[in-house]
């Protein structure tokens, strides 16, 4: 079964616009185990401080990753933790970053995103 590595972008892009992002996900990827890296949980956990829309729903998007598999950084930039967990492990990534699905596209790692409410591979 696959991994697919969630960068915060993406979960909070689920929680901000809900979508049947997860069935679309099996469709697009077959069953899949989901993988949160400990930086990208610890961006949403300084997000969620606070009172603002953004802090509720990045707490939202925490509440989806309790299901998760968490995986340890090695104290990179959370993108490059991020690329370097979709490379080495074979995993998919999911995030709304275009700047990381560049670099993911760039590294050949094969990547899923948001367009238009709907996943799509990238």
């Amino acid at each position: 079964m696959r991994k697919v590595v969630f960068d915060s972008s993406f979960l909070m892009a689920v929680v901000e616009n809900p979508t049947t992002w997860y069935e679309d996900m099996v469709e697009k990827a077959g069953k899949f185990v989901p993988v949160i890296l400990d930086c990208a949980k610890a961006e949403l956990d300084r997000l969620a401080q606070g009172e603002s829309k953004r802090a509720r729903y990045a707490a939202l998007a925490l509440d989806l990753t309790k299901e998760f598999n968490l995986e340890k950084c090695g104290g990179l930039a959370v993108d490059d933790e991020i690329a370097s967990y979709g490379k080495g492990a074979r995993a998919i990534v999911a995030t709304v970053d275009a700047a990381l699905l560049t670099r993911l596209r760039r590294m050949r790692v094969e990547a899923i995103t948001l367009r238009s409410g709907r996943v799509a591979v990238s």
